[in-house]
């Protein structure tokens, strides 16, 4: 997948070599949290979860936005999001499952009863990464109103979810996808008396729908940018962004669930042209 978004990378840069470019980038943190539940959908670990409860953590985005002078090229949006959450998870396993139950059993007799295996909570982490990149046209950009944006893309997201419940047995499952992108934006410019300095608002919105599976994130946010030179602004963006997940473990191996990734960001941007 990330071929794939390397590819529309290589093209647009190669397509639009021969036009006058206006380029945007942005990478800064995002306190971002995880809440929800991760469910196995198949064998013999079907029916068992895992809920997650994690506290905000610390980490790491960016982003490019290309656009040429030509009013019938689309623009173009390259996206990459780390998270990496710590917390606790209630897990339990199925004790409809006869290998569980045996497995549940030989481990607590091993423990001489001191720890209880199921519907208890565990340490945990969930680790998510995230690729995205599509087209899209904006429009109202000579007039006084909001510009309006719509695209399609791509998004690809993998995940690595484990909760230590002793020192050598691990809760786990790991997973990702490839899937189709709806895109909108709408983003407002306050007017301003001259090209030193601009305050924008913006609000964003995606919908991914795959097999019997939906996704779809917000965001809102402001920046401003003051002019460093002739070709270069630089600024701050700051904002708060959502990400929710409803997955049918059909669609992704074996596990499925909800999930809810949010949390304030604040990072650097510049407009180069």
């Amino acid at each position: 997948m990330k071929k794939i978004i390397l590819f529309l990378s290589c093209l647009g840069v190669f397509s639009l070599n021969a036009f006058e470019l206006n380029i945007d980038v942005g990478t800064g943190l995002q306190y971002t949290g995880a809440e929800g539940e991760l469910v196995y959908a198949k064998d013999i670990w079907e029916g068992s979860s895992a809920g997650i409860n994690h506290a905000s953590s610390t980490n790491f985005y960016m982003w490019t936005d290309i656009a040429s002078d030509q009013a019938y090229w689309p623009k173009m949006r390259l996206e990459y999001s780390h998270i990496s959450t710590d917390g606790s998870s209630l897990i339990h396993i199925n004790s409809g499952i006869d290998e569980i139950n045996t497995l549940i059993s030989l481990i607590e007799e091993q423990l001489d009863g001191f720890v209880k295996i199921n519907n208890t909570d565990y340490d945990s982490r969930l680790v998510q990464n995230t690729y995205e990149g599509y087209l899209y046209y904006e429009y109202f950009e000579e007039s006084s109103f909001p510009t309006v944006g719509l695209g399609l893309g791509v998004k690809v997201f993998d995940f690595a979810y484990s909760a230590t419940i002793v020192d050598g047995l691990e809760f786990t499952d790991n997973g990702g996808e490839t899937v189709p992108l709806l895109f909108f934006k709408s983003r407002y410019e306050l007017e301003k008396e001259d090209d030193s300095a601009q305050l924008s608002f913006e609000v964003d919105a995606k919908v991914y729908v795959f097999g019997d599976s939906t996704m779809y994130d917000y965001l809102v946010k402001t920046d401003f940018l003051m002019q460093y030179n002739e070709t270069t602004d630089l600024g701050l963006e700051l904002g708060y962004k959502a990400t929710v997940y409803d997955i049918k473990g059909a669609d992704i191996n074996t596990v499925g669930g909800s999930m809810t990734n949010a949390g304030i960001f604040v990072g650097l941007v510049g407009h180069f042209r």
